[in-house]
Formats: structure tokens, C-alpha cells, sequence
């Protein structure tokens, strides 16, 4: 039997496990949603316990899928939603729902803490942990004894399956508020200021190696957790960028662009923000990030809320049989703008409708306008760099739509990539457990496993692209200076 590898995907409202052999290829899977309630305006939380309950009914899937055990693994990864956080204690017994990166309640804490110099936003965990210490009773009596443990989703999901321990690593606290990206460590300065204890929080650990071993009474095996990793930098190392300039796009709901920057942290442009992406061993990974609010989600709107289609895959093909010179545009900002305008105000528009203008131009104006989004993103990341990448490589559940990469490719002027496997996050996680397990030996070896299921390489010269985006710009500023 191959070497196999579970991944296990902890995301915003689903969890997925994946079973890989040691060629990358995926041998099982399985999926769960993840509940989510919302208890007042702008809070966002999922019940610890139920995601728990989502997590083992996945992995159970993913094994019965793959026909195997939990016995039969070498190891298991872990990537996960970045910045979401839950308390927890001694026992591993929950002392707090998980508030998920999405909930604003410590948006004016967060305005506070940047008038004090601390770059904190309201979707980064500090001050929720905050709030959790100064507003749960049970935390708040954990926090005085001593047994209270506070972390990010992947730490939480480590302590299930070991039986306690608590540990993370430096991508997922990179994004929290509370690291010093310099020292590679917790930040102690805005720790005193929140009233956090360091002993509270997780052990940082390197994102591969033997970090924690699953408990036999929880999983059925005693199996090393060999990796951790956020998600969108699990997914940067599942698709192959593990080199200075490497990029990536992952098409989700909202989508992600990420460049690997080096072994130093650097800044790109207007709206991006640095990230550890990995550490394996003295060698830390950092990469650049701009994010596009909305990506996958307005392909939902044309199924959910316009009832355009009636299943999100016709998009593609309705789109590419649309008249290209139509008139018909949009600007897809459902639930704001982020890199490079960071307007979370603005709304969405269309124009140049005419009595000639049907379901097919809608649809199509609307991918377009995602691509133009995520191009806008990436021209921010890419000042990161010298110069911008050479190829860049997509994953996520809209990379599956033909039309809204290859406009993707025509709007950068930069072929894509496309992985087999739409999960990069998992990719990444099963590869670094992995590295960490011994599979691969060295980190050249792993990336010799990537391989493009399709490549789309721009159709549109350089003039016309030109046009293109300044079109575009043009349509973008009527809705930045309006500020809807």
C-alpha cells in the first residue's frame, strides 16, 4: 500500500477531509457543513462542539471513501480558516462558541488599538480574544486559574485529537493581530495591552514536522499530526509557489491572491498585507495578500438572486456565447471592494443595459467584473515583488469556470495554471504532513509533484487590454467617489 496521507480541511462554513497517496493523487473523500448562527447584528459564531461533530462525520467519510483505516495513515495535515477564534480548557472541554474571522463586534476596539500603533482589523482574532476573557464567564474563570486555552481553529482541532495539546505555528498567527512578524513569535506589547496571557496560547511549532500525535481513544490510532497550515498559504504551497515571485489565485466565494515574497517580509500595494506563509525549520516563507470580497459569491447571485441559471456551472458556457462588444458591464462589489479600494461601503452596479441586453450579457459582464476584481488584486500584490510572476497558478471551486479564467488570463496578461485538485488548501496540508512524515524528502521533491490540469494563456494583446482596464476604472470610480 501507497504512503496515505488525511487532510483535513477546517473552513468558513464546511470542513472537508481528503485521503492522498504519495503521488498527490486523492483517494477519498468527504464533506460536512459547518453551522454557523448569528446571535446579534455583525456577530458570526459556529458552535465548537457541532463543528467538532462535522469534523469526525468527514473524516469517517473521507476513510470509507478510500476503503482504509485510521491505522492504515502516515500522517495527517491540518489547514484551516485563518483567525477565527474559541476557548477551550485543560480538558479540552469548550469554554467559548468559535468566533469566526467575519465577526465585526471588536471593530471599535480594533479603531482604538490602531490610534495606540497596532495594525489590528476587525477580522483578525485579537480582539476577540479579548472579548472572550472580558465577557465569558467560564473563560474568565479559566483565565484566573490558569486552565484556560485560547487559539485559532487549527490549534482547537489539535487538541481533539491529541487530548490536549495545544499548539500551532506561524502562519495561522500571523494573521491573528497578535505577532510580531520580526521575531517570529507572539507579540508581547499588544498581549499587555489586550490582558492576554502568553502562557495562554498555543506553542508555535514549525508548519511541518511531528507536532502532536492523534489520542487512540479519539481517532482510533495513535497517527503524528505532521502538519499545520492557514488556509490560503496551505493552498500557496499545495499549488507548487514555494519560490520568491510564485503566485496564486484561489477562487472561493471571496478569492485570494498571494505571492511567495521571500525569506523577509515585504509589502506590496494599496490593501495587501504581509503573511508568514510557512516555516520549516530555520527557513521562514513569508508571502503578500490581497483579497477580493466577493468572487465566487456573484456567480450564486446570478443563481440565487437574479435566477439566471440554474446551476452556477452554466456560467460558463452561457457567458462565452454573449456578444463581447454588448455594452453590458459590472462591477461585482456585493459586499464591498477590498485590495486595492478597501471600501466595505460600496455596492455592486450594472450598466449599459440596453433593449438588446439579455440573461447571456448579465452573465457575462459579471464574470468579467470578477476577473477585473482579482486583477486589481493582484497588481497591488505584484508591487511586492520586482516584477510580476512569470505563470500564475489557480485552485478553489470557480477555477472549475472556463470563461472566468481564461478572461482571468486575458485581464493579467499572464497564463494560469489550474490544479487538479480544487481543494489547494488541502493539497497543501496532506503535502506538508508529508515533508513532515518523511514521504518526500526535501522540499524540491514535493514540488516536483505539481501539474496543471489546464493552462489558459491570454487571447488579447496588449492594447486591448489597455482599453479594457481603463474602461473599467473608469466604471470602478463611479462607485468609489459615490461612496454607496
Amino acid at each position: 500500500m501507497p504512503d496515505l496521507l488525511l487532510a483535513i480541511d477546517l473552513g468558513t462554513t464546511g470542513v472537508k477531509a481528503l485521503v492522498f497517496d504519495d503521488k498527490a493523487a486523492v483517494r477519498g473523500t468527504g464533506s460536512r457543513e459547518v453551522r454557523t448562527v448569528y446571535p446579534k447584528p455583525g456577530w458570526v459564531e459556529q458552535p465548537a462542539d457541532s463543528t467538532w461533530e462535522s469534523v469526525q462525520a468527514a473524516i469517517g467519510d473521507a476513510l470509507e471513501a478510500a476503503g482504509i483505516r485510521p491505522v492504515d495513515l502516515r500522517a495527517i495535515g491540518i489547514s484551516n480558516q485563518r483567525s477565527s477564534i474559541v476557548a477551550w480548557d485543560d480538558k479540552v472541554r469548550e469554554l467559548s462558541p468559535i468566533i469566526n474571522w467575519q465577526d465585526t463586534r471588536g471593530a471599535a476596539r480594533c479603531d482604538e488599538l490602531g490610534a495606540q500603533g497596532f495594525f489590528v482589523q476587525s477580522m483578525m482574532a485579537a480582539s476577540k480574544a479579548e472579548w472572550i476573557v472580558r465577557n465569558i464567564d467560564e473563560a474568565a474563570a479559566a483565565a484566573r486559574n490558569g486552565s484556560i486555552r485560547l487559539g485559532t481553529p487549527d490549534s482547537w482541532l489539535v487538541a481533539r485529537l491529541s487530548g490536549g495539546i495545544h499548539v500551532s505555528e506561524h502562519s495561522n498567527a500571523s494573521s491573528t493581530g497578535m505577532y510580531a512578524h520580526f521575531r517570529a513569535d507572539w507579540d508581547d506589547a499588544i498581549l499587555d495591552v489586550l490582558g492576554l496571557e502568553r502562557a495562554w496560547l498555543p506553542d508555535l511549532a514549525d508548519s511541518s514536522g511531528e507536532l502532536a500525535v492523534t489520542s487512540r481513544e479519539v481517532f482510533g490510532a495513535k497517527i503524528p499530526i505532521a502538519a499545520i497550515c492557514a488556509d490560503q498559504q496551505s493552498s500557496l504551497f499545495g499549488l507548487g509557489c514555494h519560490t520568491h515571485g510564485a503566485a496564486k489565485i484561489s477562487y472561493g466565494t471571496s478569492a485570494s491572491v498571494n505571492a511567495h515574497s521571500g525569506d523577509q517580509v515585504a509589502m506590496g500595494g494599496p490593501g495587501t498585507f504581509p503573511l508568514v506563509a510557512w516555516k520549516l525549520g530555520e527557513q521562514v516563507a513569508f508571502c503578500v495578500e490581497g483579497q477580493v470580497i466577493t468572487a465566487g459569491a456573484a456567480i450564486q447571485w446570478l443563481r440565487d438572486g437574479l435566477g439566471a441559471v440554474t446551476d452556477a456551472a452554466e456560467t460558463s458556457d452561457i457567458a462565452a456565447g454573449a456578444a463581447a462588444d454588448s455594452g453590458v458591464w459590472a462591477v461585482p462589489a456585493f459586499q464591498g471592494l477590498g485590495t486595492p479600494e478597501q471600501r466595505p461601503e460600496a455596492r455592486a452596479l450594472i450598466g449599459g443595459l440596453s433593449r438588446g441586453s439579455g440573461k447571456a450579457e448579465i452573465v457575462r459582464a459579471v464574470l468579467e467584473g470578477v476577473a477585473h476584481r482579482i486583477a486589481d488584486a493582484g497588481a497591488a500584490v505584484w508591487q511586492a515583488l520586482s516584477e510580476p510572476p512569470a505563470v500564475v497558478r489557480a485552485d478553489g471551486g470557480a477555477s472549475a469556470n472556463q470563461f472566468l479564467l481564461q478572461a482571468q488570463a486575458d485581464l493579467i496578461g499572464i497564463p494560469i495554471e489550474r490544479s487538479p485538485v480544487r481543494d489547494g488548501a488541502a493539497l497543501g496540508a496532506a503535502l506538508l504532513a508529508g515533508l513532515g512524515a518523511g514521504v518526500w524528502s526535501d522540499i524540491d521533491e514535493v514540488g516536483r509533484l505539481w501539474h496543471p490540469d489546464a493552462t489558459f494563456v491570454p487571447a488579447i494583446s496588449t492594447d486591448e487590454r489597455e482599453t479594457r482596464n481603463a474602461s473599467w476604472r473608469a466604471r470602478l470610480n463611479k462607485i468609489v467617489a459615490a461612496e454607496l
